[in-house]
């Protein structure tokens, strides 16, 4: 089977966002809140809350974007091809995360907290720099502001990030990161706007879905990954 690494990489994102969006909603929904109330109150009234809610999300959009793109060029070696054996370590890598994060969603969360660990180094040199950026008075601020907050450890972030390295391509990493950036806007931005209230969602029902699309996302990574089963097709 002739896979292009591209197209399986968007539709992994695509559904690593929609599976994980009510957990986006819980976990970024307060953060996504309390930026509402660092606007000073006579410019978020109405509409306007919408508004700056979508320049937090477009920073967010841009730093995922960004680093989508190191991870297509810096996989762009190992995405070559299957490594010896026939084994595709992008596939393989992916299907690991989503059993994690299906683990997560079932409420054992202690190994994807591990791997969000990895970037807390980096989140507390860049937190300082939200404090300079209050109160959020002027667009540019809520712009660099969400592009800060796409700096925040977050194991689906770095599933989606493997998915972008697995293309081998800059241009498609990015691709890659901007489609699971684009999905997590409106339950972030929503949490938002209605002062985190859908992040309640995330302990109901809703959470045994996101579960089962993950792990059936996983399933279709690793028969990817297996022996035999992939050809990698990249663009000329």
């Amino acid at each position: 089977m002739i896979v292009d690494p591209l197209t399986v990489a968007l539709t992994g994102a695509l559904a690593l966002g929609v599976g994980g969006a009510l957990h986006c909603a819980g976990m970024c929904g307060g953060i996504a809140a309390a930026l509402s109330f660092s606007i000073p109150e006579e410019r978020r009234r109405g509409s306007r809350l919408i508004a700056w809610q979508g320049l937090f999300g477009s920073g967010r959009l841009l730093t995922y974007a960004g680093l989508g793109a190191v991870a297509g060029g810096l996989g762009s070696q190992l995405a070559s091809g299957p490594v010896a054996g026939g084994w595709h370590w992008p596939a393989l890598l992916s299907a690991l995360l989503m059993v994690l994060l299906t683990a997560h969603f079932l409420g054992r969360s202690a190994p994807i907290r591990a791997l969000e660990r990895l970037g807390a180094g980096l989140w507390r040199r860049l937190s300082p720099l939200t404090r300079r950026l209050m109160p959020v008075d002027h667009p540019l601020k809520a712009l660099a502001l969400g592009g800060l907050w796409g700096f925040l450890p977050c194991g689906l972030l770095y599933s989606a990030l493997v998915l972008a390295a697995g293309t081998g391509e800059w241009a498609d990493g990015a691709l890659v990161m901007g489609m699971f950036g684009a999905t997590t806007l409106l339950p972030v931005g929503a949490a938002g706007v209605f002062g985190g209230q859908l992040a309640r969602l995330r302990r109901g029902p809703a959470r045994y879905v996101a579960a089962a699309m993950t792990l059936a996302l996983a399933l279709v990574f690793l028969q990817h990954g297996l022996p035999g089963d992939v050809h990698v097709h990249h663009h000329p």
